[in-house]
């Protein structure tokens, strides 16, 4: 495996290996949520699915430029497992941020317990502005993050 996947637009049949490695996945696995909710997501209207691949795909975001009261939103980031610790989540978040060029700010939410996830963020200059309880399924909290990309 080639260690600097590409990160480009997703071709077809990535959606479908997208939506497989949501379903099988924290959060994703942990909220029972099913391989059609993952697929429909991945489809949410005005939003941008790339993929990080080189011989075969290894990770996927989802970018809706307004998706958070008209500012851009990071819906999604997923690394294969045997992927991970790689640098890749790190370069799909820069990517994704510099997609959002005339925004102040870009946002994104992870789950609080979904540590790991959320030290990614923090450590590419995320910070907690609030958390949601009871999101996607009851007990669980999500903690809506930002990133101030332009003073």
């Amino acid at each position: 495996m080639e260690n600097n996947p590409e990160i480009r637009s997703a071709v077809t049949d990535e959606y479908e290996w997208s939506a497989q490695l949501m379903a099988r996945t924290d959060p994703w696995l942990t909220y029972n949520l099913s391989i059609e909710w993952c697929r429909n997501v991945l489809k949410w209207p005005g939003s941008s699915l790339f993929v990080a691949a080189a011989s075969e795909p290894v990770g996927f975001v989802l970018v809706h430029p307004k998706g958070f009261l008209g500012s851009p939103y990071i819906a999604i980031l997923g690394v294969a497992e045997h992927h991970r610790g790689r640098g890749i989540g790190c370069r799909m978040l820069t990517f994704a941020e510099q997609m959002t060029t005339n925004s102040r700010f870009v946002y994104l939410c992870g789950s609080t317990f979904n540590i790991k996830a959320r030290r990614l963020y923090e450590r590419q200059g995320y910070s907690t502005i609030t958390e949601i309880p009871d999101l996607f399924a009851d007990g669980y909290c999500e903690v809506l993050m930002r990133k101030c990309i332009k003073a």
